[in-house]
């Protein structure tokens, strides 16, 4: 027999989801109407993309009381074993997103984290995934100095191809500019854009990963996001730490109905790639410090050279890989002291709640410190 409370809870949801739905759809067709449809070239057309998603949202969810859906774990088993594309897995698309969303939520509200706007039985905003191809994403970087001057969401279905032409004709039309694309596992849009094609684990991690963002907007630490590197270097460093934590929560819960995948052999000469990144990255910061761009972008080549020599492979290191990589402090490559700081603030905070309440404040890397500071005078 259905329990009458988890019935209740899930008609909250999906009545606070289908708010979120509305108010940003409005947002959506008024964007439409000023800025109109963005199609040229390989520009990611984010506007399209999100009236044709929400239409699609709209159905599902008024739809629910009319299906029967398939239990959520046969679901997601089924999903991620069938191949990227199949009718198989769009079959189970929707089916698979309600369930992430569900226990990502549970997840967080078992954490006391709420948000800015209490609902009954969902956090705030909802948690709303799309599980699709990610678009991806051209940074542009100075040669001076590593530094991210700008981000472009491109179509997803680019080729390798396609990226190397881009990036060289950007950097041939801008001499003082470096340029790569890159892939993204998601993008904070609303719904969250999250890759379709990861594993079930990185999945959940990736999609509370974009949930941080979407909370941490209606607060100053979000809603400064665009002000400076350092800036995006926290918020993107808070939502790696929450979405971490959150996918174990969700993995310890209800655990992991895919089949696990056998990790790729370790290449046969093994080297610590984190280690030489974050060595690289040291290094080339000092060249041009010094001014020595050649020096530090032919020093960039020749470590991927030789990484790829031991079997990592990375298509491309410059200015650019590290003004976007170096982003997630949290990471084992990272050198910023962003990435320590972060943790330490989240261990002292004692609960995950607390962390955030205490982080989405900071709008700086002095307002990090100090945070940490007082933390530390605590004991």
């Amino acid at each position: 027999m259905a329990d009458p409370r988890g019935q209740i809870t899930s008609r909250w949801r999906d009545g606070a989801l289908l708010l979120a739905v509305a108010l940003g759809g409005a947002l959506i067709v008024l964007a439409a109407a000023l800025i109109g449809d963005r199609r040229s070239g390989d520009q990611f057309d984010l506007v399209r993309w999100e009236r044709e998603t929400f239409a699609a949202k709209w159905l599902y969810h008024l739809g629910a009381p009319f299906r029967r859906d398939p239990h959520a774990d046969d679901a997601l088993a089924r999903y991620f074993a069938a191949p990227v594309d199949s009718p198989d897995r769009r079959g189970l698309q929707k089916h698979v997103e309600a369930s992430l969303d569900g226990r990502i939520d549970a997840a967080l509200r078992a954490r006391g984290v709420l948000g800015a706007l209490p609902l009954p039985g969902s956090v705030f905003p909802p948690v709303n995934v799309e599980l699709t191809q990610p678009p991806r994403v051209l940074v542009v970087s100075s040669r001076e100095r590593i530094e991210r001057i700008s981000t472009d969401l491109l179509r997803p279905e680019l080729s390798t191809t396609d990226a190397v032409e881009i990036e060289r004709a950007e950097e041939a039309a801008h001499p003082d500019r470096s340029v790569l694309v890159v892939p993204s596992g998601g993008v904070a849009a609303y719904p969250a854009i999250v890759s379709s094609n990861e594993t079930y684990a990185d999945t959940v991690a990736t999609a509370a990963h974009e949930w941080t963002h979407h909370y941490l907007e209606f607060y100053p630490l979000g809603l400064h996001y665009f002000t400076s590197l350092e800036v995006v270097t926290i918020n993107e460093t808070v939502a790696d730490i929450v979405g971490a934590e959150i996918a174990s929560d969700v993995l310890a819960r209800w655990g992991d109905p895919t089949t696990p995948v056998a990790p790729p052999a370790a290449p046969s000469a093994r080297v610590d790639a984190n280690a030489v990144l974050r060595d690289l990255r040291r290094e080339v910061d000092a060249l041009l410090a010094a001014g020595q761009i050649d020096d530090a972008e032919a020093r960039m080549e020749a470590v991927r050279q030789e990484l790829a020599n031991r079997g990592y492979r990375i298509r491309r290191i410059n200015h650019a890989y590290f003004a976007w990589y170096g982003t997630y402090a949290a990471r084992p490559d990272a050198t910023d002291p962003l990435g320590a700081q972060l943790r330490e603030i989240r261990e002292r905070s004692g609960s995950l709640a607390a962390f955030l309440e205490v982080i989405r404040a900071t709008t700086s890397r002095a307002d990090v410190v100090a945070a940490l500071d007082r933390l530390r005078a605590r004991g």
